[in-house]
Protein backbone atom coordinates (compact mmCIF):
# COMPACT_ATOMS: atom_id res chain seq x y z
CA UNK A 1 0.00 0.00 0.00
CA UNK A 2 1.10 3.54 -0.79
CA UNK A 3 1.78 5.91 2.03
CA UNK A 4 0.02 8.79 2.74
CA UNK A 5 2.59 10.88 1.90
CA UNK A 6 3.38 9.54 -0.89
CA UNK A 7 0.19 9.26 -2.40
CA UNK A 8 0.45 13.33 -1.65
CA UNK A 9 2.85 13.66 -3.44
CA UNK A 10 2.50 11.58 -6.37
CA UNK A 11 -1.14 12.32 -6.92
CA UNK A 12 -2.37 14.99 -5.21
CA UNK A 13 -0.08 17.99 -5.70
CA UNK A 14 0.62 17.33 -9.27
CA UNK A 15 -3.14 17.16 -9.65
CA UNK A 16 -3.81 19.91 -7.77
CA UNK A 17 -0.91 21.65 -10.25
CA UNK A 18 -2.93 20.77 -12.97
CA UNK A 19 -6.19 22.35 -11.75
CA UNK A 20 -4.55 25.58 -10.93
CA UNK A 21 -2.97 25.93 -14.62
CA UNK A 22 -6.51 25.36 -15.97
CA UNK A 23 -8.74 26.52 -12.93
CA UNK A 24 -11.96 26.92 -15.25
CA UNK A 25 -11.65 23.38 -16.26
CA UNK A 26 -14.00 21.12 -14.38
CA UNK A 27 -12.96 18.32 -15.46
CA UNK A 28 -9.41 19.11 -14.09
CA UNK A 29 -11.81 20.16 -10.90
CA UNK A 30 -13.66 17.03 -10.55
CA UNK A 31 -9.87 14.97 -10.32
CA UNK A 32 -8.55 17.39 -7.70
CA UNK A 33 -11.53 17.02 -5.61
CA UNK A 34 -11.00 13.25 -6.28
CA UNK A 35 -8.15 13.05 -4.93
CA UNK A 36 -8.21 15.30 -2.18
CA UNK A 37 -11.38 13.00 -0.84
CA UNK A 38 -8.92 10.35 -1.30
CA UNK A 39 -5.95 11.54 0.81
CA UNK A 40 -8.40 11.75 3.60
CA UNK A 41 -8.82 8.21 2.94
CA UNK A 42 -4.92 7.13 2.36
CA UNK A 43 -4.14 8.76 5.73
CA UNK A 44 -6.92 6.60 7.88
CA UNK A 45 -5.80 3.87 6.02
CA UNK A 46 -2.35 3.99 6.98
CA UNK A 47 -3.16 4.94 10.39
CA UNK A 48 -5.50 1.72 11.19
CA UNK A 49 -2.78 -0.31 9.63
CA UNK A 50 -0.09 0.50 12.14
CA UNK A 51 -2.54 0.33 14.85
CA UNK A 52 -2.94 4.47 15.24
CA UNK A 53 -5.96 5.34 15.91
CA UNK A 54 -6.67 7.74 13.10
CA UNK A 55 -9.67 9.81 15.20
CA UNK A 56 -7.06 10.74 17.57
CA UNK A 57 -4.88 12.69 14.75
CA UNK A 58 -8.02 15.25 14.80
CA UNK A 59 -7.56 15.63 18.80
CA UNK A 60 -10.26 13.42 19.24
CA UNK A 61 -11.19 12.74 22.92
CA UNK A 62 -9.70 9.15 23.94
CA UNK A 63 -12.97 7.56 25.79
CA UNK A 64 -15.31 5.66 23.98
CA UNK A 65 -14.86 4.99 20.02
CA UNK A 66 -16.88 7.00 17.29
CA UNK A 67 -20.24 5.23 16.31
CA UNK A 68 -18.70 3.84 13.30
CA UNK A 69 -15.09 4.22 13.18
CA UNK A 70 -15.11 4.39 9.50
CA UNK A 71 -13.08 6.00 6.70
CA UNK A 72 -16.96 7.80 6.30
CA UNK A 73 -16.86 9.29 9.54
CA UNK A 74 -13.07 10.04 9.77
CA UNK A 75 -13.68 12.49 7.06
CA UNK A 76 -17.07 13.65 8.11
CA UNK A 77 -14.87 14.43 11.09
CA UNK A 78 -12.34 16.35 9.04
CA UNK A 79 -14.59 18.35 7.93
CA UNK A 80 -16.62 19.21 10.77
CA UNK A 81 -13.71 21.71 11.33
CA UNK A 82 -12.28 22.36 7.70
CA UNK A 83 -14.94 24.01 5.83
CA UNK A 84 -12.79 23.78 2.94
CA UNK A 85 -13.13 20.07 2.90
CA UNK A 86 -16.65 19.83 4.15
CA UNK A 87 -17.18 21.24 0.69
CA UNK A 88 -14.83 18.92 -1.07
CA UNK A 89 -16.65 16.42 0.45
CA UNK A 90 -20.02 16.92 -0.35
CA UNK A 91 -18.61 18.16 -3.87
CA UNK A 92 -17.02 14.31 -4.06
CA UNK A 93 -20.16 12.88 -3.38
CA UNK A 94 -22.72 15.21 -5.47
CA UNK A 95 -19.97 13.86 -8.34
CA UNK A 96 -20.29 10.30 -7.46
CA UNK A 97 -24.25 10.52 -6.34
CA UNK A 98 -25.41 13.07 -9.02
CA UNK A 99 -28.16 13.80 -6.09
CA UNK A 100 -27.38 14.03 -2.93
CA UNK A 101 -30.48 12.83 -0.17
CA UNK A 102 -29.29 12.26 2.78
CA UNK A 103 -27.64 14.29 5.42
CA UNK A 104 -27.50 18.12 5.36
CA UNK A 105 -24.81 18.87 2.61
CA UNK A 106 -23.90 22.26 1.48
CA UNK A 107 -23.64 20.92 -2.25
CA UNK A 108 -26.87 18.35 -3.09
CA UNK A 109 -26.48 18.25 -7.23
CA UNK A 110 -23.57 17.92 -9.55
CA UNK A 111 -24.41 20.56 -11.47
CA UNK A 112 -23.47 22.76 -9.15
CA UNK A 113 -20.14 22.51 -9.73
CA UNK A 114 -20.01 25.28 -12.67
CA UNK A 115 -16.89 27.18 -14.25
CA UNK A 116 -18.24 30.38 -14.99
CA UNK A 117 -16.68 34.27 -14.78
CA UNK A 118 -17.31 35.99 -11.46
CA UNK A 119 -17.67 39.65 -12.53
CA UNK A 120 -16.18 42.73 -11.04
CA UNK A 121 -18.00 43.55 -7.75
CA UNK A 122 -18.71 39.86 -7.24
CA UNK A 123 -17.52 38.35 -4.39
CA UNK A 124 -14.44 39.71 -1.59
CA UNK A 125 -11.62 41.86 -2.51
CA UNK A 126 -8.41 39.61 -3.78
CA UNK A 127 -10.66 36.09 -4.53
CA UNK A 128 -10.67 34.93 -7.95
CA UNK A 129 -8.69 35.56 -10.46
CA UNK A 130 -7.82 39.06 -12.37
CA UNK A 131 -10.45 40.35 -14.68
CA UNK A 132 -13.34 37.92 -14.38
CA UNK A 133 -11.76 35.37 -16.77
CA UNK A 134 -13.79 31.72 -16.50
CA UNK A 135 -13.46 29.28 -13.12
CA UNK A 136 -14.81 26.97 -11.11
CA UNK A 137 -17.27 27.99 -8.43
CA UNK A 138 -19.80 26.02 -6.21
CA UNK A 139 -22.70 27.04 -5.74
CA UNK A 140 -23.93 26.59 -2.37
CA UNK A 141 -27.09 25.69 -1.23
CA UNK A 142 -27.48 28.74 0.81
CA UNK A 143 -27.11 30.67 -2.17
CA UNK A 144 -23.20 31.57 -1.78
CA UNK A 145 -20.83 30.66 -4.69
CA UNK A 146 -17.99 29.61 -3.41
CA UNK A 147 -14.10 29.24 -5.33
CA UNK A 148 -13.25 25.42 -6.01
CA UNK A 149 -9.58 26.03 -5.39
CA UNK A 150 -9.95 28.08 -2.30
CA UNK A 151 -11.60 25.06 -0.92
CA UNK A 152 -9.36 22.69 -2.46
CA UNK A 153 -6.24 24.74 -0.62
CA UNK A 154 -7.64 24.85 2.76
CA UNK A 155 -8.56 21.09 2.54
CA UNK A 156 -5.36 19.95 1.29
CA UNK A 157 -3.71 22.56 3.91
CA UNK A 158 -5.77 20.40 6.49
CA UNK A 159 -5.07 16.83 5.27
CA UNK A 160 -1.29 17.52 4.74
CA UNK A 161 -1.21 18.67 8.78
CA UNK A 162 -2.48 15.40 9.20
CA UNK A 163 -0.16 13.43 7.05
CA UNK A 164 2.63 15.14 8.76
CA UNK A 165 0.75 14.27 12.19
CA UNK A 166 0.72 10.50 11.52
CA UNK A 167 4.62 11.02 9.52
CA UNK A 168 5.36 11.86 13.59
CA UNK A 169 3.71 8.78 15.41
CA UNK A 170 4.88 6.38 12.85
CA UNK A 171 8.34 7.60 13.57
Amino acid sequence: MTDASQFDREMVVPTLAEFAAEFSCVRRAFLAVMVVDALAAQIYAQAVENNINPFKLLGWNEEGDPAKPDDSSFRHRIAENCTGFRIILDVAKANKHAILTRGKPLINRSDQIVSKPKRFGLGSYGEGRYGGVDQVVVQIEIGEEVYLDHQLLEAHDTLSNLVALLKQRLA
